[in-house]
């Protein structure tokens, strides 16, 4: 038994009741190129990404902390019951797409568990208890969906939005959460003058509170924009961009 986790705060709260191995995914990958011939070419696109806009990150570090998380996944023996521990946001869904993507030639039986609380408390908001019945409740993947969710990640490297939204829509009925996950996809996207929702969405909260205080900034983000479950790291990214690209219009029209 494999328990594949979306980060390492799930990790820390883990139950140690529920039996079967752990593998983190320590990763954002809705943040980044992800464009690649194979795994081992994005491992090196991943690492040169993170390493060059997140200075905490390290060569050693991704290659140490990340990658055998992931060869725990992509080894996992044919008997191996794996039980997915992500959320419905669009941070954890790309992930779980890449993640059944490692598992699309695994035969043993694959298991969806979902938290019972909302976007915003996800399984941050949940106790030992209601994670032991988390795990009691797990929903197996049918072939159909782990199919789906496989070809996501997919379409989510080439970026085609248009096949990503007509896939969600189509199988809503027994994928529900896809489909708003992919909607946040395509509001995200920059087009034009605008640069997407989310940073949209800091430069109107910023301008409702009146403040440049990014950590009053970054809870009303999370709150009202739950549907993306960006963390502190990439909301900080996207609020650096804006500010840095507001001062090269000033320095412009100066």
């Amino acid at each position: 038994m494999l328990h594949v986790l979306n980060g390492d705060a799930l990790a820390s709260t883990f139950p140690a009741s529920i039996p079967g191995r752990i593998a983190i995914v320590r990763e954002a990958l809705v943040d980044g190129p992800v464009k690649s011939d194979s795994t081992e070419e994005l491992w090196v696109i991943r690492e040169r990404f993170l390493t060059m806009n997140y200075p905490e990150a390290s060569r050693e570090d991704y290659f140490t902390q990340v990658v055998p998380e992931f060869e725990k996944i992509m080894t996992a023996t044919s008997g191996t019951e794996v039980y997915l521990w992500f959320e419905y946001d669009l941070f954890c869904q790309v992930n779980l797409w890449f993640t059944v993507h490692l598992l699309k030639k695994h035969k043993g039986p694959v298991f969806l568990v979902s938290p019972t609380t909302d976007l915003i408390e996800g399984f941050g908001g949940m106790k030992e208890v209601q994670l032991e019945q988390a795990y009691r409740d797990a929903k197996p993947l049918t072939a159909n969906e782990r199919h789906v969710l496989a070809d996501m990640w997919k379409i989510y490297q080439k970026e085609d939005i248009s096949e990503a939204l007509t896939l969600s829509h189509q199988t809503m009925p027994e994928i529900p959460y896809l489909y708003p996950a992919v909607v946040a996809w395509k509001e995200s996207i920059a087009h034009g003058d605008y640069p997407g929702k989310p940073k949209a969405a800091l430069k109107k909260i910023a301008a409702e509170l009146g403040t440049d205080d990014f950590g009053k900034i970054f809870r009303a983000f999370h709150i009202k924009h739950a549907i993306y479950g960006y963390g502190d790291l990439q909301v900080k990214r996207l609020w650096e961009e804006l500010k840095s690209g507001e001062q090269a219009q000033q320095s412009k029209r100066a």
